[in-house]
């Protein structure tokens, strides 16, 4: 069984004092499967990974997934989507990355209270004005 490591660490310093946090976590990789691939997405909505097939192995089987914008200019729109048609989206500007530990979502348009998680079946990109290269790394 591989293990994945991932390991964050940022510092900013503002008026002379620096403020700065570390995270370093092991996850057991339970198939021992990864994909990683650059996706060039269009600007129409595009499913860039989804429950089935996805390289190596299944979204549903997921245990880390990090998407990179490499574009140099222009944002993009992913978007985190359950079979009942619940969405999440999020804005990833030019050299932004989004981090994905787990498929659980919760999205409430009225921000009532908590009912449950359903789980992400498909993540689906777009770029802004002009197609833009994602780069997806996902482990099983």
């Amino acid at each position: 069984m591989a293990d994945l490591t991932n390991t964050n660490s940022t510092t900013v310093t503002i008026n002379g004092t620096a403020y700065s946090i570390a995270v370093s976590e092991t996850i057991s990789l339970t198939d021992d499967n990864a994909v990683q691939q650059v996706v060039t997405v269009p600007t129409s909505e595009t499913q860039i990974a989804g429950v089935g097939a996805v390289g190596a192995g299944s979204l549903a089987d997921v245990k880390f997934g990090i998407i990179v914008n490499r574009d140099g200019t222009n944002f993009i729109r992913l978007r985190l989507a359950d079979t009942s048609g619940h969405t999440a989206d999020v804005k990833l500007l030019a050299g932004e990355y989004f981090v994905i530990h787990n498929r659980s979502l919760n999205v409430s348009t009225t921000e009532g209270a908590f009912s449950s998680f359903s789980s992400i079946d498909t993540i689906s990109a777009q770029a802004d004005t002009a197609s833009c290269d994602v780069e997806i790394l996902l482990a099983y």
